[in-house]
């Protein structure tokens, strides 16, 4: 007697057996929703520098660099490592124009609503709002220009980019 016709003469066994695997695979899903690999933290922190990364700090990831930190002007720092955090290096150095800073500065004060980000020109921020530079070069550049995209294009110091992971204060 072959599974097909012990199913048919047993129809109770045929339900519980479906009821099993609807079971098993609800159960797989809701371990998958709530009890598998966790929602990746949200970024609180950033680093910042006041020395061209040569020191730095961490500090609230919404604020809007260049800021005031102690007399001098602090910006966002990027840092990366090659070799699983154990040595790490300044990568660039970011900041806003003072124009588009103030359009931030506008949007978030009309903002009326705390859960939703204020409604700024993206557009404008990528084109023309933010500038990136290399620690010590002096020279800052718009980000989404030519000598930008070759200043955010990190890579590890010996070449072996497997391994290449930003560094961020929470980790």
């Amino acid at each position: 007697m072959g599974i097909r016709e012990s199913l048919n003469k047993n129809p109770q066994i045929t339900t519980g057996v479906t009821i099993g695997i609807i079971v098993i695979a609800l159960g797989f899903i809701f371990y998958q929703i709530f009890g598998g690999e966790s929602m990746p933290k949200p970024i609180t922190q950033m680093y910042y520098t006041t020395d061209e990364g040569a020191t730095r700090f961490a500090d609230d990831a919404g604020k809007l660099a260049p800021f005031d930190k102690d007399g001098k002007e602090a910006v966002r720092c990027y840092i990366y490592s090659c070799d699983d955090k154990k040595t790490d290096f300044v990568a660039y150095l970011e900041r806003l124009t003072p124009v588009a800073k103030k359009k931030i500065e506008e949007a978030r004060a009309k903002n009326t609503n705390p859960n939703q980000p204020p409604t700024v020109d993206t557009d404008f921020l990528e084109a023309e709002g933010t500038e990136v530079k290399k620690p010590g070069t002096g020279k800052w550049v718009k980000r989404n220009s030519n000598e930008g995209a070759q200043i955010t294009m990190v890579t590890c110091p010996g070449g072996n980019n497997d391994k290449l992971q930003i560094v961020l204060p929470q980790d």
